[in-house]
């Protein structure tokens, strides 16, 4: 952003209602998230209306930071005489229009990149062509939502020569919106498939979205069969792709192949010559994190070196450390030719421990106890770095969707009535996917609990810098004085464990400790019945020592929709149970008994706090909802060897298998000591390498299997896939006759977990 603007010209763009304050400012940038503020002088604070969080919330730590411009819908409750606070209906609205008249400041040509599906991707392979002659402005990572496309257009400066940004057309009215917006001189329309769909009323309304966005653009560029319809008479449109095209890139995938020849159909209209050495390697638009060596943990982003990623990579960075050491590794070339704008930023992130590196030689003390970002570009020796640094080398690993898990969570809330609180379950090792990194991850997200199996869970969250309430569902007697110390709010499940909670809470001399009472509403497993509540309500008036934080229970079938009976009488004894018990307690509290399922299935039980389990992490039995989740875990290995057998030639322990002609087999490092059952031998299992389903051969070892390669053409070092596009979590429980919860929990903690935000 290279805007100066006073109060009143910054006010007329925006079409403020009002402004609360007489003083002159000068307006040179904007801010939305105040963990990105590091000098607020001159920036405007856009308080925008978020699904789960209000920025009207934020204003006052907005301040703190030198904000003293507001862009809100409603004054907050404290207002300062130094500062203006200007009105509007929507801030995002307001944002948008700013977005625009800073767009018209600009006369450079505009590439927009629409469609459904791989638009991050042209986009980066087309930025990475273009860099070669032009000073580019591009969206940043996967920025083509509303709030996304305005913060890349503010991107533009005065020495920028041309622009790359991509868009989705989501929604009715998207395609006027974006036009505008962007302005392009020049479209791509990549892959337009069938996502989105139920956005729209019919199939044409989509088409006008893409016609009414494309219609000012001079050239329109696509692969797409389908842009022929989204055209006037007034565009050029150029076809990219043909059989000769893919051929000559020389990728396999016909989709990857077609961004490819767009990439450089595009690049060369811009009279840009191709490197014979340029590679359409997959683009890893997200960050990788991994445990490393000397207690550190490695973040991994090296596929590009620009300010912009290397800014969203340095806040990631500090938002994972909270208060751990900070460490950034660059590529020693970057301290030979010194850049002030790379200089100004590291200095924004500090405290952090920057290091120029052009060898391995890494002295493992500057790492100890550190989360360690290390960023370069295309090239492999940063890459090398940073697996260098990792702590286990085990080929097979678990990589952990964040993002994923992210949209889940919000998919979820979004079926949730107005103010139902969310409490996640992460218990278990969050269901195999790591409990401290994923707790710690999803409590950024502002949900309002985290919910553990047993206290000493809890402790470790504690212990990591959680810090939002966690509630303990079977918590022992001898488990109290962990509850008390790190804060961890009990279930009580019968009076008996209540006495002796109380019984440690006089020891401590505490008084109003959090307690959630669990009623035994039909499954019969834990809690008190509905009869011992008057006994409860006696000792609750009686002992100050706790108080009651919530009222919970359990379903025990709320997935089931074709016998709802069960669940509703469940709901009706829950409901009455809490009604007693509010006829005698004079403050209110919390009641939850929704799981996942009854979300969907019976919302009317959503009450004051729901509990979100296995469906976040992209399971369910719900057909429509399984549709719109996303996976959040894979499981991957490679092949370690390639052997030929002959006819006779027999495979692992006991000889179970005895080749009858020859054939090749690949060996995977991955058994039942990782979680691949032994049950899964002798061709009951199968893994997919290259998307080719490979059968099990022989028994499964502890840290081995075998698989059948005859005749696929399969080399060594090739990726296995074990859970992932081709083999669901559904599918593998399938083979293993049990549910998907087992499989989660049966995961060995010695696989590697890398976790995953793109």
């Amino acid at each position: 952003m290279n805007f100066q603007l006073s109060i009143k010209q910054f006010a007329d763009i925006i079409a403020v209602d009002s402004i609360s304050s007489d003083s002159d400012f000068i307006v040179n940038g904007v801010v939305y998230d105040t963990r990105r503020i590091f000098d607020g002088n001159g920036k405007v604070f856009f308080a925008l209306q978020g699904r789960y969080r209000d920025g009207i919330a934020f204003v006052e730590e907005a301040y703190q930071k030198e904000i003293r411009v507001f862009v809100l819908y409603k004054l907050p409750e404290v207002l300062h005489h130094d500062a203006a606070y200007l009105k509007v209906d929507e801030p995002l609205n307001a944002l948008i229009k700013l977005a625009s008249w800073h767009r018209r400041q600009f006369k450079i040509p505009v590439i927009a990149i629409i469609g459904t599906h791989g638009k991050t991707t042209i986009k980066e392979w087309l930025a990475t062509l273009l860099k070669q002659k032009y000073q580019l402005v591009k969206s940043p990572k996967s920025y083509n939502s509303k709030l996304g496309v305005a913060l890349s257009v503010l991107g533009l400066h005065k020495e920028a020569e041309i622009a790359v940004f991509e868009a989705s057309l989501t929604h009715e009215g998207d395609g006027a919106l974006f036009k505008e917006l962007i302005k392009p001189t020049h479209s791509i329309v990549g892959h337009v498939g069938d996502k989105y769909n139920e956005n729209f009323a019919s199939n044409m309304d989509k088409v006008k979205e893409y016609t009414e966005f494309l219609k000012d653009s001079k050239v329109v560029f696509s692969a797409d069969i389908k842009a022929e319809t989204f055209i006037t008479n007034k565009q050029e449109l150029i076809k990219i792709i043909s059989e000769d095209e893919t051929r000559e890139i020389g990728l396999s995938q016909k989709l990857k192949a077609e961004n490819a020849a767009i990439s450089k159909r595009v690049a060369s209209y811009f009279e840009i010559a191709i490197p014979n050495a340029f590679s359409f390697s997959d683009v890893a638009m997200r960050l990788e994190t991994f445990d490393g060596i000397n207690d550190s943990l490695i973040i991994n982003d090296t596929y590009s070196l620009d300010i912009d990623s290397l800014e969203a990579a340095l806040q990631h960075q500090r938002s994972v450390a909270k208060s751990k050491r900070r460490v950034l590794f660059l590529p020693k070339d970057l301290e030979q030719t010194p850049h002030q704008q790379l200089k100004d930023l590291i200095d924004r992130f500090q405290p952090i421990d920057c290091h120029y590196l052009d060898s391995l030689d890494i002295d493992p003390e500057i790492i100890q106890n550190s989360v360690v970002l290390v960023k370069g570009n295309q090239g492999a020796f940063m890459n090398r770095i940073a697996h260098y640094l990792k702590l286990k080398h085990h080929r097979t690993k678990i990589n952990v969707d964040l993002s994923a898990l992210r949209k889940n969570i919000h998919l979820l809330k979004d079926q949730l009535p107005e103010n139902t609180m969310s409490l996640v379950m992460v218990k278990a090792n969050a269901y195999g996917t790591g409990i401290i990194k994923t707790a710690s991850f999803v409590e950024g997200l502002g949900v309002d609990y985290l919910g553990v199996a047993y206290t000493d869970e809890g402790v470790a969250l504690r212990k990591s810098g959680v810090v939002c309430p966690i509630l303990v569902m079977s918590p022992g007697p001898d488990d109290f004085q962990d509850c008390i110390s790190y804060d961890l709010e009990p279930s009580i499940f019968s009076l008996q464990l209540l006495d002796d909670f109380i019984k440690v809470l006089i020891l401590k001399n505490r008084v109003g400790f959090p307690i959630h009472l669990k009623i035994d509403s039909g499954m019969h497993r834990l809690g008190i019945s509905p009869e011992d509540i008057p006994s409860f309500i006696d000792i609750l008036n009686s002992q100050p020592e706790f108080y009651l934080k919530g009222v919970y229970s359990h379903f025990s079938e709320s997935d089931n929709t074709e016998e709802r009976s069960f669940t509703k009488s469940q709901l009706q004894v829950f409901e009455s149970s809490c009604a007693t018990i509010a006829s005698y307690v004079p403050y209110p509290f919390i009641k939850h008994i929704a799981n996942s399922a009854a979300i969907i299935n019976y919302p009317e039980a959503c009450l004051d706090m729901v509990r979100m389990g296995l469906v976040v992490y992209g399971i369910t039995p719900n057909i429509e909802l399984s549709q719109k989740l996303q996976p959040v875990i894979e499981w991957r290995s490679e092949v370690v060897q390639i052997k030929t057998l002959k006819r006779g030639d027999s495979i692992g322990y006991n000889r179970s298998f005895i080749a009858d002609a020859t054939m090749e087999i690949a060996v995977i490092p991955v058994g039942y000591g990782d979680g691949y059952r032994r049950s899964l031998g002798a061709g009951k299992g199968y893994v997919f390498i290259e998307g080719v389903k490979c059968k099990t051969l022989g028994n499964i070892c502890m840290d081995m299997l075998m698989v059948d390669i005859t005749g696929k053409g399969i080399l060594e070092g090739t990726p296995v896939e074990i859970i992932g596009k081709n083999q669901t979590l559904a599918n593998f429980a399938a083979q293993l006759d049990t549910i998907p919860y087992e499989v989660l929990t049966s995961l060995s903690s010695r696989v590697h977990r890398n976790y995953i935000v793109h």
